[in-house]
């Protein structure tokens, strides 16, 4: 039991930065980025912020809205309350460290690959993070409470909202910026191809289980 733990625990971690790594590369590959990243990075345009700063406060403002709903403070929601700081954290951190101005692309040539591997982190973080079966992080906790409240699918409430987040996140672009920000061809293959990458590596595990 004790290694089952731990080797959850290392999932868990290991998703979660490889996820704030995929988030990063996002806004390093400026072609657009998922629509989880879509509210926070056009918030960080309009109140001049970093990318992690913004992330957490919509998470913090997620997690609020989830003990609204719910009208309790259960213990899975605190914790969801510190991610928010921890996955903010991380982010900044590769920020620094993969440098989001250190290196500025140019051209679809540069721009594509790094989108694509965002892609791919965004996917291989969630993937592990699901099969760690800890925190959901803010964002799916959100969705998780509204399909119990409503009675509806979690796949359907998660496109909702990833649709809603697209939608926001032009309006704010619109109204603050006078443009519209973080959406491009990279919100679109994130949409395309995140959940269909998760299934894969669903499906990858499955098979390697049953050799």
């Amino acid at each position: 039991m004790k290694h089952i733990i731990l080797w959850r625990t290392i999932l868990y971690i290991v998703g979660l930065n490889i996820l704030a790594l995929g988030t990063t590369l996002f806004a390093c590959g400026q072609l657009g980025v998922s629509s989880l990243v879509s509210v926070p990075q056009t918030l960080s345009f309009i109140i001049h912020t970093t990318l992690g700063h913004a992330t957490t406060i919509f998470f913090v403002i997620l997690v609020i809205v989830e003990m609204i709903i719910l009208r309790t403070v259960q213990i899975k929601i605190l914790l969801q309350l510190v991610l928010s700081f921890v996955f903010g954290w991380l982010v900044d951190f590769y920020g620094i460290t993969v440098g989001l101005k250190k290196i500025p692309l140019e051209g679809f040539g540069e721009r594509i690959p790094v989108t694509l591997l965002a892609i791919i982190c965004t996917a291989l973080g969630i993937f592990m993070m699901v099969k760690a079966d800890f925190v959901l992080i803010p964002a799916d906790g959100f969705v998780n409470v509204i399909s119990q409240k409503l009675n509806k699918p979690f796949g359907m409430m998660k496109f909702s909202f990833d649709a809603s987040m697209i939608v926001i996140t032009i309006i704010l672009g619109l109204v603050f910026l006078h443009r519209i920000a973080s959406i491009g061809i990279g919100t679109l293959l994130a949409v395309l191809f995140v959940g269909q990458l998760i299934n894969l590596f669903n499906y990858i595990l499955d098979k390697t289980k049953k050799a």
